[in-house]
């Protein structure tokens, strides 16, 4: 078995990886075994220096890391740098403030303190879309609490995962604290099982993650989901409106609209919806889309030619269920997985492609009269990762904040990761948390020792 990446762009083949046979997995294991004892042995400060030698080496190499990354998932190469900058910056933040996250924490009106210690070897199963920044936020804080990791990255971007593997030994890092593990989707359940494996984390579809969650349930092990999201972006009349619309048309087609965080369902205040509706359909319709290497596009290819056929059949089922197509809505004749920004219109809430998350360009408007139907329209999903709600009263804001049904909610901006706040979801979105104290304590044991 061999694991291949293509270029979104063109669709050649750039490399063929195979695929790690059951005696190399078993050797994996017990290196990473071996190198955690070490490893939870090392001192803090000496950790947190290894993760400050992380961040200046991706500080160095962004642009070719950047190139990388284009190469194999199809993102612009400006979006690509700022990924592999933005996972420098969550490496330095860790180096420094890591460290008293992870400090003993003293229990009020006890002679005791909580210490968070490390659990042992992690498996992770990463995707495509992030390649760098979704394994390093997880990588980061997790060794730094002393733990050692063993990571199934997506089959499409062996060249990134090995590069982080690669990256991590040169941070200084002894042998074995980050393993790549390229394996079928088949081995997985044996590796969840492996009594060494002590914790699983999982990036990636709700399906996907449920049936790792499963197995890890099955075992007693602790899982960490972070997975889709239909994310409700709410702007009511009284808006900074041309920032709203700005930041929509942003926070829908970054990333080439394959993130999990991206607004996809777009609420706006009955009064004001035909002026956004025309002025969010103008700038979408203008996004540059082409070859991500060159450096004024704004949209590139989809990462697989299947993920760009799956969203062009709910675009075609959400017209068939009553939807307007206002722009895009057929894929794109240049060679390659292209697909035009689409915008559609006057959906029924009920109709199924709204219950599926849109993982591409397509971006679903409706209006509202008020704001409980805001709410409950908003939250009439089956996902929880983010929102955003959009008011200059502050106090509507904040309560409409307090009733979404989600693990962020971003008011006036549009929901992104970052790594001082922590970051996770509720429902289909998955449970627990990563980035900021929440995530540096997450995958640890969280050992109460009292004195008598």
């Amino acid at each position: 078995m061999t694991f291949e990446s293509r270029n979104p762009a063109t669709g050649e083949a750039i490399q063929r990886y195979p695929a790690l046979r059951p005696a190399e997995v078993e050797a994996r294991l017990a290196l990473s075994v071996s190198a955690w004892r070490q490893w939870a042995a090392t001192p803090m400060a000496q950790r947190a220096a290894m993760l400050r030698r992380l961040g200046d080496l991706l500080e160095q190499r962004a642009e070719s890391y950047g190139r990388l990354i284009t190469e194999e998932m199809g993102k612009p190469i400006g979006e690509a740098i700022g990924e592999v900058k933005k996972a420098a910056l969550g490496a330095r933040h860790f180096a420094d403030h890591g460290p008293t996250y992870l400090a003993p924490m003293p229990v009020e009106g006890m002679n005791a303190e909580v210490h968070y210690q490390s659990l042992g070897p992690v498996f992770a199963v990463m995707p495509w879309n992030l390649p760098f920044w979704q394994v390093l936020r997880f990588f980061i804080p997790t060794a730094l609490a002393g733990n050692t990791v063993l990571v199934k990255h997506a089959e499409t971007v062996q060249g990134c995962a090995l590069a982080i593997e690669k990256l991590v030994l040169e941070a200084g890092a002894p042998e074995g604290v980050y393993l790549n593990l390229p394996v079928e989707r088949e081995a997985v359940p044996a590796i969840v099982a492996d009594p060494r494996v002590r914790a699983v984390t999982v990036t990636g579809s709700t399906q996907a993650g449920r049936a790792v969650a499963g197995q890890a349930g099955a075992w007693g092990k602790k899982a960490v989901l972070e997975l889709g999201g239909s994310d409700p972006f709410i702007v009511f009349e009284d808006a900074d409106f041309d920032r709203a619309v700005k930041l929509a048309v942003t926070s829908r087609f970054s990333n080439n609209a394959q993130s999990c965080i991206a607004a996809k369902r777009f609420f706006i205040a009955e009064s004001i919806a035909p002026r956004f509706e025309a002025a969010f359909v103008e700038q979408a319709a203008a996004l540059r889309m082409g070859d991500p290497l060159a450096t004024e596009t704004q949209l590139g290819p989809l990462a697989r030619a299947d993920l760009r056929d799956k969203v062009h059949a709910q675009v075609e089922a959400a017209l068939a269920q009553g939807g307007r197509l206002l722009t895009g809505g057929r894929p794109d004749p240049r060679p390659g997985n292209f697909y035009p920004p689409t915008v559609i219109a006057g959906l029924p809430h009920s109709a199924p492609v709204v219950q599926e998350e849109l993982f591409g360009p397509v971006a679903l408007l409706f209006s509202f009269r008020t704001e409980q139907e805001a709410i409950a329209l908003a939250n009439a999903t089956d996902y929880g990762l983010g929102a955003t709600v959009w008011s200059q009263d502050l106090a509507r804001a904040q309560r409409v904040a307090g009733a979404l049904e989600a693990g962020a909610v971003f008011i006036n901006d549009f929901v992104r990761s970052d790594p001082r706040a922590s970051f996770g979801g509720v429902k289909g979105s998955g449970f627990g948390r990563e980035l900021g104290p929440l995530g540096a304590r997450e995958l640890t044991n969280a050992k109460l020792v009292f004195v008598g």
